[in-house]
């Protein structure tokens, strides 16, 4: 029998993976989509990044928006929210916590754990080296553990319909640091 902390605790995992339901893109509404499902969570995904929406409007369309290969971003995004969805690694739930408790904020956690997946993938992608996942769990480990200066701040994962609403700037900044 699962306890009921097993259960708020895949349920807190999952929300974080995914806090969204609803989305648009390029004008088109999606309101209700289920995050459970790999590919509208990658809707979901794709619309929390409105930075990139224009540009990949255009399926033809190849390059980098400040430095940064969008469908390349987004793939990433889904590698790390599948990962935390699945709770498999364990390990990505677990510094993702640690590094929320840091006082993170959801997306820089996640591209945290992004950096870590690109370190470990890339020799296998670009080289043809077997992929380790041990190494891969290690790493993970590594996150969140000693100090920081950001104070810790409550989690409050709620879903809701759509991902806030970011003002040109705001976009803008993302679209620079947010990688």
């Amino acid at each position: 029998m699962v306890s009921r902390a097993e259960v708020e605790d895949t349920v807190d995992r999952r929300v974080f993976a995914m806090p969204y339901y609803g989305t648009t893109i390029d004008g088109e509404d999606f309101p209700k989509l289920n995050p459970a499902d790999p590919d509208e969570r990658g809707l979901l995904i794709h619309g929390e990044h409105v930075e990139y929406h224009q540009a990949l409007a255009d399926p033809r369309w190849e390059g980098e928006i400040d430095g940064v290969n969008p469908r390349l971003h987004l793939a990433l995004h889904e590698v790390i929210a599948n990962q935390m969805w699945d709770g498999d690694p364990p390990e990505a739930w677990q510094a993702a916590r640690r590094l929320r408790e840091h006082g993170m904020d959801r997306h820089d956690v996640l591209h945290e754990l992004m950096g870590v997946a690109v370190e470990h993938l890339h020799p296998a992608l670009a080289r043809a080296e077997p992929f380790d996942p041990d190494a891969y769990r290690r790493a993970l480990n590594t996150l969140g553990r000693g100090g920081t200066a950001k104070p810790a701040q409550p989690s409050l994962w709620v879903p809701v319909t759509q991902p806030p609403q970011l003002t040109s700037r705001e976009a803008s900044r993302r679209g620079r640091h947010d990688r």
